[in-house]
């Protein structure tokens, strides 16, 4: 390397080395910090010849001069060590209602026209990029003219300067809190009270319109703090901002207590009493310009608030429901955040702090859609218990038309089976009855042949029995039901007079508890054959000369008995005793098949007092009585 580029190369070295040097040098030296002037020198204009005074900042004209109407500057020495930045800046919380800027004698911000009534800025935090050529090495001053009016809320908070980077984090938390969200708050609240003011009209609860008209107040009040020129109306307008926080109070009072059913006409004329009074102390600050009555103003509605949350705390301490709570929850939030409101801007007198309160009905919106989401859980289970509710009874309906159907079907069935009966009734008493009451004439005006008067005399007495049985048969059947007492009685009625002819004499004996016992037409007509089987063989065959016929109930079974006196009468004459049944084991076959099908047993056999027949079957249901079952086919 020759020596002349080692001369180059140990030149740019140094220069490196030396620009490191410096560059940690520069960076070592530490960024002014941000601080914050808390006094000034008041000249007020409005005075004219009046000293000035130093005052404390902030300062609020609602406590200081509650009757300035006009200019007054503020003259503050700004330090040196604050300004030694690349981009010095101001930071001011609150100013207002218009003011003016000047930085060492020069102009450097102006915020609202001079015309009355005043607009009004002090709701917005400003910052503020003071030039960097009009900085001085040492004496910079600031002064800050402030135009206001009286019940405007005019007045200076404590001034910060320093470094720009530093004041934008303040600002930006500054807009955030007081400007951005008081926009999103208004509009949700706006937005809220509306979709409950809806609600309340289509369902007719007035909670829902208490919590929308609180809401709507709310949204007016918080964006009327934003207002910046409210022209001709600006005296209005505030007496009706101080106004509606005790109207928002009365009604979200009214909202709560509704909410938990404490409603009360007491409660609701101490509600009236507290907005009439309200309306007395706002009415007269409006006109006195008297700070202690609007300090007593939002005391009252504060001490409002507390025994609305002492309301809900009993209750919650009582019901101890989720909904109790939470709205005790809500109540004390409010409560809290206006005890420390009232203290920071009543008694300490703080300009610059920001209000709390306004943040406090996003607990109230909580518990307004807690409610809602109750309600609509609510209004879902219901509809579900009365869909449950409508679907068993329409299944109920189903069952019932199902039930009738089937009702109407076998009574049609029924009908049609009875109207089938009495054509076939008809058509055998008609017919078949009619031959053989022409053959039984016939039989009786032919006249007896030599040695066959006993074969004639049979069979005009087979033609009888036919006749009798034949008549048995289309009583039993008759679509009219009758009981059995009824129809024992007709059979009676058919045999006495072949009883008679055999010299036999006929004892009824039906006991009281079975007379009416009614039974399908089917099932008498299969008693009735038993028992005329009985009465058939007496008459041929028992020389009886006394028949007992039993008819009694024993609990759920009734009881036939047909007891005749042949067999001890033979038994003193030294005959035989006869055949029990017609045709021997056949009729007793034909009794027992008959007595299976009503579902009971027959018993035949000698008895102490001669030979009986005893039959036994079970008193049907009301349900089986009413059907007709085709019990049978006739015995030979």
């Amino acid at each position: 390397m020759q020596p002349g580029q080692r001369r180059w190369l140990c030149g740019l070295a140094c220069l490196a080395v030396a620009a490191a040097v410096a560059g940690g040098l520069s960076a070592s030296t530490p960024e002014p910090r941000v601080q914050r002037l808390t006094e000034a020198v008041l000249t007020d204009h409005t005075q004219p010849g009046a000293p000035t005074k130093t005052v404390s900042l902030p300062d609020a004209w609602e406590h200081t001069a509650p009757s300035r109407d006009g200019r007054a500057s503020y003259r503050i020495a700004l330090p040196d060590d604050a300004l030694a930045t690349e981009q010095p800046a101001l930071f001011l919380r609150r100013v207002g209602n218009v003011f003016r800027v000047q930085f060492n004698g020069e102009p450097v911000l102006s915020v609202g026209e001079l015309r009355r009534p005043l607009p009004n800025y002090g709701q917005e935090p400003h910052l503020l990029r003071l030039p960097r050529h009009l900085v001085r090495a040492t004496d910079n001053e600031l002064v800050i003219d402030v135009i206001g009016e009286p019940r405007r809320e005019a007045g200076l908070s404590s001034v910060w300067v320093g470094p720009a980077a530093g004041l934008e984090p303040m600002y930006e938390w500054a807009m955030n809190l007081q400007v951005r969200g008081a926009w999103v708050l208004t509009s949700t609240s706006a937005t809220l009270g509306a979709l409950a003011l809806l609600v309340a009209w289509r369902t007719r609860q007035m909670v829902y319109g208490w919590f929308g008209l609180g809401n709507l107040i709310w949204a007016w009040r918080v964006s009327a703090l934003h207002l910046h020129d409210p022209g001709p109306w600006a005296a209005v307008l505030h007496w009706m901002f101080e106004l509606s926080y005790s109207l928002f109070v009365a009604c979200m009072g009214m909202f709560l207590l509704m909410l938990v059913q404490r409603d009360s006409p007491t409660a609701r004329r101490w509600i009236a009493a507290f907005v009439a009074a309200a309306l007395t102390l706002s009415l007269a600050n409006a006109w006195f310009n008297l700070p202690v009555l609007r300090t007593m103003h939002l005391l009252m509605a504060l001490v409002v608030t507390v025994v609305t949350a002492s309301f809900l705390g009993r209750h919650a301490l009582a019901q101890h429901s989720r909904t109790g709570w939470l709205l005790l929850a809500a109540a004390l939030t409010g409560g809290v955040f206006g005890l420390r409101d009232w203290i920071t801007f009543r008694v300490l007198r703080d300009y610059e702090a920001y209000t709390w309160t306004r943040y406090a009905i996003l607990a109230l919106m909580l518990v307004m859609v807690w409610q809602l989401v109750e309600d609509y859980a609510r209004s879902l289970a219901a509809q579900r218990e009365a869909t449950r509710r409508l679907q068993a009874a329409l299944e109920a309906k189903e069952r019932e038309l199902e039930r009738i159907y089937l009702e109407r079907r076998d009574s049609d069935r029924q009908q049609a089976v009875a109207a089938e009966r009495d054509r076939l009734l008809r058509d055998m008493h008609d017919g078949l009855g009619g031959r053989l009451v022409s053959a039984i004439a016939l039989v009786q005006q032919m006249p007896a042949p030599t040695g066959e008067a006993t074969a004639l005399q049979e069979l005009r007495m087979a033609l009888d029995d036919c006749l009798t049985e034949l008549r048995i048969t289309l009583d039993s059947l008759e679509s009219e039901q009758h009981s059995l007492g009824e129809s024992l009685a007709e059979m009676r009625f058919r045999l006495e007079p072949s009883l008679r002819a055999a010299g036999i004499r006929l004892v009824w004996n039906v006991h009281d508890d079975a007379l009416e016992a009614r039974l399908p037409a089917g099932h008498t007509l299969q008693i009735l054959r038993i028992v005329r089987e009985a009465f058939t063989n007496i008459i041929k065959h028992a020389q009886a000369t006394v028949v007992w016929l039993t008819l009694a109930r024993e609990g759920e079974t009734l009881r036939i008995t047909v007891l005749d006196n042949g067999m001890v009468q033979r038994a003193g004459t030294g005959q035989p005793g006869p055949l029990s049944l017609q045709g021997g084991k056949r009729g007793m076959a034909n009794m027992q098949r008959r007595a299976s099908l009503l579902g009971g047993e027959v018993e035949v056999g000698p008895h102490p007092e001669g030979w009986c027949v005893d039959l036994r079957f079970p008193v049907p249901l009301p349900c089986d009585a009413a059907v007709s079952p085709a019990l049978g086919g006739a015995v030979v």
